[in-house]
């Protein structure tokens, strides 16, 4: 193999590799958590990246809170947050950089909801709710 075809295919595995980077480095999203829970529950939220601590947040009845934020150049943009009500809590991945999520969240937009059984993403291509965490029980 000469010199210029190992480049050129040294050339293309480099922009097949860094392809997912490209693609989303610097792209906003919008994450959204709302309150689904019952009997007028309010949902406590403290959520935060590697980079960014969104405080803690108290969410009335059938209300969201919600933030927007730019993907990092190396995909690897990652959010959680700590919820908890009554007696259950959690932590739960939020916003993860990879092809499953940003498929449910239409690439741009996620769509959490707290029910009383455990935390539900919605799943933009056909409107439905996919329950993906569940609460654990404090005392």
């Amino acid at each position: 193999m000469g010199i210029s075809t190992r480049f050129i295919a040294l050339l293309v595995l480099a922009i097949s590799l860094s392809y997912v980077n490209f693609a989303v480095a610097g792209k906003r999203y919008h994450v959204h958590i709302s309150n689904g829970l019952n009997n007028y529950q309010k949902l406590t939220i403290h959520c935060k990246s590697g980079d960014d601590d969104l405080g803690w947040h108290v969410i009335p009845v059938s209300l969201e809170w919600n933030w927007t934020f730019r993907a990092n150049f190396f995909g690897s943009t990652l959010y959680w947050c700590n919820m908890s009500w009554s007696k259950h809590q959690g932590s739960f991945e939020v916003f993860v950089m990879n092809y499953s999520m940003l498929q449910k969240c239409d690439f741009k937009e996620c769509f959490w909801s707290a029910r009383d059984d455990g935390l539900y993403l919605e799943n933009d291509s056909d409107g439905s709710w996919l329950k993906l965490y569940n609460w654990t029980s404090v005392n």
